[in-house]
């Protein structure tokens, strides 16, 4: 009996050791933005980058419509909307950027509870959750 103890120690030790080696360090960039599909927030992560790809045409169509004309009134009211897409452009961005940081800060939290979690073990004392 106490062989498969044992045993299921050993597995379990190394199945932390493979957690903790997938939580190490940052991982690349495309697998932060690729994690972001993946989350609980996902149809809004895709609804982002249309949004994103069209405020930034109108963008430069605001751009070269500013240069390109003729009155007063109307370099006006390209620059107007000129403003208003970069705005947007950019709270998306800080949006999108924030949810970057979310996801770093909820791996940082899930390490730090998986060596918690180590730690109580080599203590011997049993994990508590969700008592004080």
């Amino acid at each position: 009996m106490k062989d498969i103890d044992e045993q299921i120690r050993e597995t379990l030790c190394r199945e932390d050791a493979e957690l903790l080696d997938r939580y190490r360090g940052d991982p690349p960039l495309h697998e932060m933005l690729i994690e972001t599909f993946h989350g609980r927030w996902r149809w809004l992560v895709i609804l982002m980058f249309p949004m994103l790809t069209v405020a930034a045409m109108l963008l430069l169509v605001c751009a070269y419509q500013f240069f390109h004309a003729d009155t007063t009134r109307a370099m006006i009211a390209w620059s107007t909307g000129f403003i208003w897409c970069a705005l947007f452009v950019l709270m998306l961005k800080v949006w999108y950027s924030l949810e970057l940081n979310r996801n770093s800060v909820t791996r940082e939290i899930k390490r730090l509870e998986l060596q918690v979690a180590q730690l109580s073990r080599r203590l011997g004392r049993p994990e508590t959750r969700g008592e004080q």
